[in-house]
């Protein structure tokens, strides 16, 4: 069956729409907050909180975020200013650390940590291990910040209420033109990056396809990505 004029015309224009305009849209990606079958984990946030009002607390917590950035050296991209899709493993310096987030939804002080799905093996349990005093909060971004902060959060130490009036329960929220896996939420390492591990010899995390991890014949440390 032959389409119609109508259609014909129709399906042109959007064609001439598309390709003048390849901005990705919003509803390329609905997410289902509530839906039988969770939505995809695109990364995650590490967050360390902390009291404002003891000061010991607040130097106590920017000294372990520089034992963070030691420790995680050989993996760490440079500091981002944004906190969703910043493509690589990145402490976060998006406000100044004796201040709360002036949008929320943390009540008192924190520093954070994104977190690309495949380094989540590399960070979270040194944070567990390491947070000393501070309550550590991991959390998927998924889109559905409100079940991501609530329902899908894992807390070690001390849970803090946190402001969820700036999320909408059961609605997409964030990451609308984001998916796992594009260059913003990456699930791989490209070739020269560290791939081994610090806790234990040889290869710890996935490389990308035609690379492997190739480690220190005599020693496997000093693991990198290389291409087959």
């Amino acid at each position: 069956m032959s389409a119609s004029p109508l259609a014909l015309l129709a399906a042109t224009a959007l064609l001439t729409f598309a390709a003048a305009h390849p901005t990705r849209y919003p509803a390329l990606r609905d997410v289902v907050c509530t839906g039988s079958t969770p939505p995809q984990i695109i990364s995650y946030h590490t967050h360390i909180i902390y009291m404002l009002t003891n000061q010991d607390q607040v130097k106590g917590a920017i000294d372990l975020r520089q034992r963070a950035r030691t420790f995680f050296s050989d993996y760490l991209g440079p500091d981002c200013d944004g906190r969703y899709d910043e493509g690589r493993l990145c402490l976060i310096d998006d406000h100044p650390f004796n201040i709360s987030l002036p949008d929320g939804p943390f009540p008192v002080g924190e520093w954070s940590i994104f977190t690309p799905v495949h380094y989540f093996s590399l960070v979270v349990p040194w944070l567990f291990q390491n947070r000393g005093e501070f309550t550590l909060l991991v959390h998927p971004n998924t889109g559905c910040e409100y079940e991501d902060h609530s329902i899908w959060a894992l807390w070690a130490g001390d849970k803090w209420p946190l402001d969820m009036s700036i999320f909408t329960q059961g609605t997409q929220t964030n990451e609308f033109n984001e998916t796992v896996g594009d260059a913003g939420n990456p699930t791989c390492l490209s070739v020269g990056q560290a791939c081994g591990s610090p806790f234990y010899t040889g290869p710890a995390l996935p490389c990308c396809g035609r690379s492997y991890c190739q480690c220190d014949p005599a020693t496997q440390r000093a693991c990198k990505c290389s291409s087959l």
